[in-house]
């Protein structure tokens, strides 16, 4: 088998190099060049850079139209496997391959879409995992070759659970395509996530404690979750304990901060219960712990984050 592997981001570089190692990958296809968070200069995806650095041929098309498929099939690969690559494949571009695959990082059909590790923490889902599944027209509707579930424990964030998910997809991969079985359809209710915005890590302290501790893991690193203190955000990146913990009654107005607890953070009330904020970003200051924060912030207990 020698595949085209479509991938743009970091979760894809450890699958990149497994299947590099045991001779399986004939070229990659990524994301064009694109600006860095600073400065206009173009940076590569970190798939692009592995690639280079393991001698790979490297495609770039802005579309997946006739040029995009005359240089694919320069390559000479009978499947194509795509990991968070962020283009749809249309039919005449599928059509070039004996195989496809995408490896998906939930337990499809759950979270089908751009966003499934962040909607499985925002959920509050017990468990995830990874879907090896052909892919088709529909998006992530394929059938499928295998999944890997992994259970969660409350305490994961965007950027925890995606470098779990990393680390555990060589593995099964290779495992899978070692002795590769027919792939079955999906069963059960598809779910759908979209694109993350900013505004999505805004904080509702109405919300029982489990969700607002779940929006605060959820959105790390990014888009970050936010109250407003004093009228000004407060990105809040880091919160004590598991979300699956009961929470303890509270009574104060949901959003203030009650206290602060050593070795635990602020203690915030939410509609339910109570949060302990552990980490919290200021604008234009570096992110700090919540003692830190609490230090150099006069009169902090009875304000209420809003």
């Amino acid at each position: 088998m020698r595949i085209l592997y479509a991938a743009t981001g970091n979760i894809a570089v450890p699958l990149l190099e497994a299947l590099a190692a045991k001779g399986y990958i004939g070229a990659v296809l990524t994301a064009p060049d694109a600006p860095g968070k600073r400065g206009r200069a173009l940076l590569p995806s970190p798939v692009k850079e592995k690639a280079i650095e393991l001698g790979i041929p490297v495609m770039q098309p802005e579309t997946l139209r006739k040029d995009a498929r005359a240089e694919a099939k320069s390559f000479c690969c009978d499947a194509l496997m795509s990991f968070c690559y962020g283009k749809i494949f249309g039919p005449m571009f599928l059509a070039m391959f004996g195989r496809t695959f995408n490896v998906h990082p939930s337990l499809l059909p759950l979270h089908r879409g751009c966003s499934p590790i962040y909607a499985a923490i925002r959920e509050g889902d017990r468990e995830t995992g990874i879907t090896v599944q052909a892919i088709a027209e529909g998006v992530d509707e394929g059938a499928v070759y295998g999944t890997l579930r992994l259970p969660l424990d409350g305490t994961e964030t965007q950027e925890s659970l995606e470098k779990r998910v990393s680390d555990e997809a060589p593995r099964f991969v290779l495992d899978l395509l070692g002795n590769l079985p027919e792939p079955k359809p999906q069963h059960g209710e598809p779910t759908y996530t979209g694109f993350i915005s900013k505004e999505d890590g805004k904080i509702d302290f109405n919300r029982p404690a489990s969700e607002v501790h779940a929006l605060i893991r959820a959105s790390y690193p990014w888009p970050k979750a936010y109250a407003l203190l004093d009228g000004n955000p407060l990105y809040i990146t880091g919160v004590h304990g598991s979300g699956f913990d009961s929470a303890e009654s509270s009574s104060e107005i949901p959003g203030t901060i009650v206290s602060m607890q050593k070795g635990k953070g602020l203690k915030v009330a939410s509609g339910d219960g109570y949060i302990y904020i552990s980490r919290v970003h200021p604008p234009m200051r570096k992110e700090m712990d919540a003692a830190a924060f609490a230090n150099g912030y006069r009169d902090l207990p009875g304000k209420v984050l809003t």
